[in-house]
């Protein structure tokens, strides 16, 4: 009997070790366990932070950069990076808002243009990326200016407002005691992890990702799955596009304004690797919530933005530091 049951915990003792080491994998692991302790922190620093008013306009204000950063992670995960989300949105803002107030637009017309023009962008800079082999980096850099820059010459620099009631109801309403954008903002979340998780296309971007010349040898055609990661992104741009000038009842090429920057940190955060081949579509809107968190507690103890602008910049370099050292601990293990 003894024996029987020294079997029986050497056999339990593994697995649950296992369990344990499984669980410390996860890639989303790190920034949630960061979102747990800021706002533990800030509960004891702000008598104001944990409200459920102001834990709904955290989630409000995470939406947009959340789905510029779903987007983002599409890219990122096949090896390259897209610096231009923020200007595409942007630009299908713009357009979008320009037409819905001068020329009377159909607000749901609308919407599928701004997701159009956002997919039609991505599917471009895919193209040049994948099919011409030239750096994402650049090709994304230069639409940085180049997609804002067309926003503003087709709307002559000036802004389009008010918006009509259905877009501000996306960016403004709510159903029952939840707002639109964090139902819209969960909604994304959920199709885009199906994506990756049930489908040959994310089973396939996580491939390239990984080792794009060993995806190649196994028959995987890389250049149009590079192609629709660019497309997927753009998509999303167009997406935020119409839920941020519904929240600002307004639309201009001066909108999203840093928020590609925004986007990659909270990517990086919710522990999906700049190299390529590991991460979590989840991970980035922890990474999104848990930014959009440290803002909300840096304006309620009124702190400086310039500091703010600082704290940003350090989030981005110890994250990129982090995966670093994971990339270089993995390699050796």
């Amino acid at each position: 009997m003894n024996t029987a049951v020294h079997t029986r915990g050497q056999t339990q003792k593994p697995a649950f070790a296992l369990s344990i080491n499984r669980l410390l994998k996860m890639d989303w692991l790190g920034a949630g366990c960061g979102v747990v302790l800021v706002v533990a922190l800030l509960s004891f620093a702000s008598p104001y932070f944990l409200t459920s008013d102001n834990l709904l306009t955290i989630l409000v204000q995470t939406a947009v950069v959340a789905i510029l950063a779903g987007g983002q992670t599409f890219v990122i995960l096949t090896g390259q990076i897209d610096l231009a989300t923020a200007s595409v949105t942007a630009l299908a803002g713009a357009v979008v808002g320009m037409l819905m107030v001068s020329t009377g637009l159909d607000p749901y017309l609308a919407i599928g243009l701004a997701i159009s023009i956002g997919g039609a962008v991505g599917l471009f800079n895919g193209f040049l990326v994948a099919v011409f082999r030239l750096p994402a980096f650049i090709v994304t850099l230069a639409g940085l200016s180049l997609w804002r820059g067309l926003g503003l010459q087709l709307t002559g620099g000036f802004d389009s407002s008010p918006m009509p009631d259905a877009i501000a109801f996306l960016g403004r309403g709510e159903i029952g005691f939840v707002p639109v954008p964090v139902i819209i903002m969960l909604a994304y979340f959920v199709i885009m992890a199906f994506v990756l998780k049930h489908t040959k296309l994310g089973r396939y971007i996580y491939a390239i990702g990984s080792n794009e010349d060993a995806a190649r040898l196994a028959g995987i055609r890389v250049t149009p799955y590079k192609m629709a990661a660019f497309f997927i992104g753009g998509l999303s741009s167009g997406l935020a596009a119409i839920v941020l000038i519904g929240r600002l009842d307004s639309s201009g090429g001066t909108i999203a304004q840093g928020l590609e920057l925004d986007a990659i940190a909270a990517v990086v955060l919710g522990g999906t690797s700049l190299f390529g081949g590991r991460g979590s579509i989840w991970g980035a809107l922890l990474g999104a919530v848990l930014m959009a968190t440290i803002r909300n507690g840096m304006d309620l103890l009124q702190i400086s933005p310039f500091i703010q602008l600082m704290t940003l910049g350090i989030v981005i370099l110890v994250a990129v530091g982090l995966d670093v050292l994971r990339v270089r601990r993995f390699s050796r293990s």
